[in-house]
């Protein structure tokens, strides 16, 4: 049986660290490189020191409990081998456990929704940090109208808890994705064209670094650390155990839908684009195309205040040039938006699915046309896939490309290529194509929608050589772990 058991006595950081450096002396550890790449496993005696130093669980791979601990969202990863699932209860036990994995030079992959595209909090290998069972929830401090949550909160329970008090934050629309990967990666979603990205309302994170010091990152605390967290990815600095950030104001609003021809896609994009231009920043729209059993269909989806849902359809109709085949309208709370964005699905199931994204500094007709052709190439048998077109002007626009870690500022959009498949190798067959149809037009991919086997430089660009010296910095052994190699 492998060790799952509460502590029978306590252990000083001190007396841990030097335990854990005697025992790293008789371990031969390899390093992990990748979600196929596995690292040897710390001896027994060295996990039962560990075991009994935390509070929180310790699963290791002959527990029958493991087969469970170490499945995330993305199930075309569930064959993944850790060396080990933890599940720590406070803080004290991540720096435990982060000075233990320092020691005997294992890989430390954070999980908090799990979503990662590659798997990459379950990594053959490495010691997982499942960081669902801290205790903190989330806390909104209404006489500064911030919110501070654990890394693990779903996105959906903050809109919860915030919705009471009138406010809301900037994120995705999967309600089941993890606070701390979707901020730390920058937060992409309906409200960036107000609020900017969720990393742009971050104030403050409290973060483990390897070797198991608690650290508070914020514009006057670690300010290099607190740049690389805004953007910068998750997994790559540390563990961190909680996040601060600003809110804004909830009101109502109207959505507006309009379905076109599927042969219209190329022209629905560039009209979409246009009209964004000169679009108040209270409204937003995404693009989409589905190819699914039903066969093919494109959208734009558009929100804005309520009582003006009139004029932005007639705005966006007038901008694509084509009428749509059918509309709707609605107006919402916050809440129901929130759950309305969420396609219905507020207690998804987990799925096989493979993605990336292209960045693009303009949409021509020619980009247009290249994504169109990226949508028509998608093999019918190949599994359900989605062209979803990202809006990155706005307020998020307003940030200068170097002032956070994400550096898409100056570019327009982002295509999300997304497709829910069991059979990941002809998916990422089409995403390669799906690449090469707009190759001349991408400046970049988005670190969220992350790609195996992909460089470092194609998420943050210009900005990568001030991320590898903030993690020479902070992590220089690289134990943590990402997927990614700066």
């Amino acid at each position: 049986m492998a060790v799952v058991r509460e502590p029978t006595r306590q252990m000083s950081r001190q007396a841990f660290l030097r335990a854990a450096a005697g025992a790293a002396g008789a371990l031969a550890a390899g390093t992990v490189l990748g979600p196929g790449r596995a690292a040897a496993a710390p001896n027994t005696t060295g996990w039962d020191g560990l075991s009994t130093a935390i509070n929180g669980h310790l699963i290791l791979p002959d527990n029958g409990q493991f087969g469970a601990a170490k499945q995330v969202f993305n199930t075309n990863y569930n064959g993944s081998t850790p060396a080990a699932v933890v599940t720590p209860t406070s803080v004290a036990d991540v720096q435990k456990a982060m000075a233990f994995a320092a020691a005997h030079n294992l890989k430390v992959a954070p999980r908090s929704g799990g979503h990662s595209y590659i798997g990459a909090s379950t990594a053959n290998g490495a010691m997982v940090f499942d960081l669902r069972q801290l205790p903190g929830g989330v806390n909104f401090d209404a006489a500064s109208g911030q919110v501070t949550v654990t890394p693990a909160t779903s996105l959906y329970a903050i809109h919860e808890a915030l919705a009471a008090a009138g406010r809301g934050i900037p994120t995705g629309t999967c309600p089941s994705v993890g606070a701390a990967g979707h901020a730390l990666g920058g937060g992409l979603g309906a409200q960036s064209r107000h609020a900017g990205l969720l990393c742009d309302q971050l104030t403050s994170a409290s973060v483990v670094l390897p070797g198991g010091q608690a650290v508070t990152a914020s514009a006057n605390s670690n300010p290099d650390l607190f740049w690389a967290l805004r953007g910068g990815g998750g997994g790559n600095f540390g563990v961190t155990t909680s996040l601060t950030f600003a809110t804004f104001a909830t009101h109502d609003v109207d959505v507006v839908v309009h379905n076109y021809p599927q042969q219209a896609f190329a022209q629905v994009l560039v009209g979409w684009q246009n009209w964004l231009r000169t679009a108040d920043r209270n409204s937003w729209a995404l693009a989409d195309s589905t190819t699914d059993a039903m066969g093919q269909h494109c959208r734009i989806m558009a929100t804005c205040p309520a009582g003006s849902g009139a004029s932005v359809g007639n705005a966006i109709t007038s901008a694509v040039g084509v009428q749509p085949s059918g509309t709707e309208n609605h107006t919402f709370n916050y809440m129901d938006l929130v759950r309305y964005l969420a396609v219905g699905n507020l207690n998804p199931a987990p799925l096989g699915y493979v993605g990336g994204s292209d960045v693009f500094t303009t949409m021509t007709p020619a980009t247009a046309q290249g994504i169109a052709a990226a949508v028509n190439a998608f093999p019918r048998n190949a599994g359900r896939m989605l062209a979803i077109m990202h809006a990155m002007d706005g307020a998020l626009a307003t940030v200068a490309p170097t002032a956070t870690a994400f550096p898409w500022r100056r570019q327009a959009s982002l295509v999300q290529w997304y497709v829910e498949t069991g059979d990941p190798q002809a998916a990422t067959t089409w995403l390669n194509t799906a690449h090469q149809a707009v190759q001349q037009y991408s400046v970049g991919g988005y670190v969220n929608y992350i790609e195996a086997n992909q460089p470092a430089s194609r998420y943050f660009g210009p900005n990568l050589s001030k991320l590898s010296a903030v993690r020479q910095k902070f992590d220089p052994g690289r134990i943590m772990f990402s997927g990614l190699n700066f």
